[in-house]
């Protein structure tokens, strides 16, 4: 399947005690310092005003990161926008390694007291209706591209996949797993995945 646009959301374990604004001075280091390997960070937006929208987004030519709301849970959401090399499955790779950046980045700022990322549960979007309609017949071609990237992403632990089946909706993963370790063990599975 030649799926290029995908994104990956990574949600915020205690998100109450979190300002939506305060993300704005951060993203603003990250473009002064392009701290994003890989990306040229260009811009920011401010979104805190749409209800469940994408809250805070900074804008790269690779792709964007938010600090999203979509469904009142409060998560970076990353999405690549331009195409890569190599299969899709080392695209989903790459897609996991950037937002597992991104997400360490976060979790080290000390403006936001503590902020941790839950690594028991992701959403993956396809963000092309046309390559990937939100049918039966697109989880059943990207499953296997799925499975087996989660199954070494997450060290042969338990996990399961679930499409969202609503076709209003783009097409999306959610992937759960009983087991929760840090960000950084992640990132680390997901730069040898």
């Amino acid at each position: 399947m030649e799926l290029q646009r995908l994104g990956v959301k990574l949600f915020v374990e205690n998100p109450s005690s979190l300002e939506i604004r305060s993300f704005i001075p951060i993203f603003h280091s990250w473009i002064q310092r392009q701290a994003i390997e890989g990306h040229l960070l260009i811009d920011i937006h401010d979104y805190s005003h749409v209800y469940r929208g994408p809250g805070i987004l900074l804008v790269a030519h690779e792709g964007n990161f938010s600090m999203d709301r979509a469904e009142d849970r409060l998560g970076l959401f990353y999405c690549q926008k331009q195409p890569s090399k190599g299969s899709l499955r080392n695209h989903i790779q790459t897609i996991f390694r950037t937002a597992l950046q991104a997400c360490r980045l976060l979790e080290e700022e000390s403006e936001l007291e503590g902020i941790r990322f839950k690594t028991d549960e992701v959403l993956v979007v396809a963000n092309d209706r046309l390559f990937a309609p939100n049918t039966p017949e697109t989880f059943q071609q990207l499953q296997p591209v799925f499975r087996e990237f989660f199954e070494q992403l997450f060290d042969g632990n338990e996990f399961t996949l679930n499409h969202r089946t609503d076709p209003k909706e783009r097409f999306s993963v959610t992937v759960q797993s009983p087991h929760s370790m840090d960000t950084q063990t992640l990132l680390e599975r997901a730069q040898r995945a």
